[in-house]
C-alpha cells in the first residue's frame, strides 16, 4: 500500500506509542511533517488502553486532526473507518535493551518516585519480572500492542499488520524504516531526518548475567520484535527492490541526518570552547 491507493477520505495516522521504544524521537518528527494537524496526547494513566470504539470516536469527532501520537493506543484499531483512512506507524525494540532502558529512565526521572532510584538494576529486574510489581503492558509489547489481551497472543498484531494500514519496525533499523515512509508516502513524510531526543542517561554497567536474567523472563517479546524485522525487510524490497538505489538512498538519508544533528551539536576539537548562540 503507498498514497496513490488511498482514497479522497482525509488520512489519519495513528503513532501507537510503545514506552522506550524510540517514540519521543517519532513524536518530534511527526509534529514536523503533520503540523497543524498534529496532536501529541498524554495521560497521567498510561495503563488505560483506547478500544478501537474509543478511537473511532476520536477520529469522527475531531476532524482537524490527521496525526495522533498516543501512549494509550494499541494496534487493534479501525481501519476501515467510514469518514478516514486510519493507519498506524509503530516502534518496537530489542526487549532486553528496552527493559534496560526503561530503568535507566526511571533512575533519572525525578518527577516521578520509582523503585528504580533505589535500587541496582537486577534487584529492579528482580522487582518487575519476578514479583510483577508493575502492570503487564509495561514489560511486554505484545500486551500493549494487542490492547491488553495477552503476553503472547499475536492474532491481534498480525491481523493489523496484514491490513497493509500498520507499518510495525524495529527501531534499532529506524533509518531504513524512514527511508520506506518518506518514499511511500511523499504527501505524509517529506522529512525524517532527526536528531535523537529522550536518551536515557546510564551510571551503571549491566552484566552480561544480568541480560541473560532479563531475556529469560521476557523470551516471548521476541516475537513481535522479530516481525518487526520481517515486515521491514518486506517492506524495503517492495518498494527498493534494486539494492543499488536502496543503498544511495539510505547514504542520502544518514547524511542528511548527520548535517541536521550538527546544527545542534557542532563539530569541535577537543577542548575547544562552543560557540556561542
Amino acid at each position: 500500500m503507498d498514497q496513490s491507493n488511498l482514497d479522497d477520505r482525509r488520512s489519519v495516522w495513528l503513532h501507537v506509542h510503545v514506552p522506550k521504544a524510540g517514540g519521543s524521537t517519532l513524536r518530534q518528527l511527526m509534529n514536523r511533517n503533520f503540523s497543524p494537524g498534529y496532536y501529541n496526547s498524554s495521560s497521567l494513566l498510561e495503563t488505560k488502553q483506547y478500544t478501537r470504539n474509543d478511537v473511532s470516536e476520536i477520529v469522527r469527532c475531531h476532524p482537524w486532526v490527521t496525526c495522533l501520537s498516543d501512549h494509550k493506543l494499541s494496534l487493534d484499531l479501525p481501519y476501515e473507518h467510514e469518514h478516514a483512512n486510519v493507519l498506524a506507524l509503530c516502534y518496537v525494540r530489542d526487549p532486553v535493551e528496552r527493559f534496560i532502558s526503561r530503568y535507566f529512565f526511571h533512575r533519572h526521572f525525578e518527577e516521578v518516585n520509582c523503585i528504580a532510584q533505589r535500587m541496582s538494576f537486577r534487584d529492579f529486574a528482580v522487582a518487575e519480572l519476578e514479583h510483577q510489581d508493575v502492570s503487564p503492558q509495561t514489560n511486554s509489547q505484545i500486551y500493549f500492542l494487542n490492547g491488553g489481551v495477552s503476553n503472547t497472543d499475536m492474532t491481534a498484531i498480525e491481523s493489523a499488520v496484514s491490513t497493509g494500514r500498520a507499518f510495525l519496525f524495529p527501531i534499532e533499523r529506524f533509518d531504513e524504516s524512514c527511508i520506506v515512509m518518506e518514499q511511500r508516502f511523499p504527501g505524509h513524510f517529506k522529512d525524517l531526518s532527526y536528531v535523537r531526543a529522550n536518551v536515557s542517561k546510564k551510571d551503571s554497567e549491566i552484566t552480561e548475567d544480568d541480560r541473560a536474567f532479563v531475556r529469560e523472563h521476557l523470551v516471548a517479546d521476541f516475537s513481535v520484535f522479530d516481525l518487526a524485522h520481517d515486515e521491514l525487510n518486506r517492506k524495503l524490497e517492495e518498494t527498493f527492490p534494486d539494492q543499488s538505489a536502496r543503498a544511495t538512498r539510505l547514504a542520502q538519508f544518514q547524511d542528511l541526518c548527520g548535517r541536521r544533528h550538527h546544527n545542534f551539536h557542532p563539530p569541535r576539537e577537543k577542548g575547544e570552547p562552543a560557540q556561542a548562540s
